[in-house]
């Protein structure tokens, strides 16, 4: 069992360096070491660089449009892809026996259907892997068309 003296040490400690956490946080954020968290780029730009109103919604203007050109890159990268990744499906595919090219379909190319959202089904059970044989496709997996 331990001591009162050692319980008193324990506490004293403790207590000390959740005091000089606290400080040394403070400082940090008063000194911009760390930065406010949920801030976005357009309140910091117009804190530090002390914009006027107008300047602030010109940089919130042109930081909104690039948002959305690189949104747009990623969907067509996205979507290239997509296509790549189907037409190397489909090559393997082209190589296989009838019988592999069953289990090709139940195995590799269901799941990314499902995961790709293409060909969906409804259900969206991702994870279960074992599929029964009424899961086979009966007509032969195709590449989808460009969207």
């Amino acid at each position: 069992m331990p001591t009162r003296s050692n319980l008193w040490l324990g506490l004293l400690v403790g207590v000390s360096g959740l005091l000089i956490g606290f400080a040394v946080s403070t400082l940090a954020y008063r000194y911009r070491v760390l930065r406010v968290p949920g801030q976005s780029i357009v309140e910091r730009m117009s804190r530090d660089l002390q914009l006027t109103p107008a300047q602030r919604d010109r940089v919130g203007d042109i930081l909104r449009e690039s948002r959305f050109k690189v949104r747009e890159q990623q969907l067509d990268y996205q979507k290239h892809r997509h296509q790549i990744f189907w037409q190397a499906l489909s090559q393997v595919r082209e190589m296989l026996t009838p019988e592999q090219q069953k289990i090709f379909d139940r195995e590799f190319a269901r799941p990314w259907m499902m995961h790709s959202g293409e060909h969906d089904h409804g259900d969206h059970d991702h994870g279960d892997r074992d599929h029964g044989p009424a899961d086979d496709f009966a007509e032969p997996m195709q590449t989808p068309p460009p969207k």
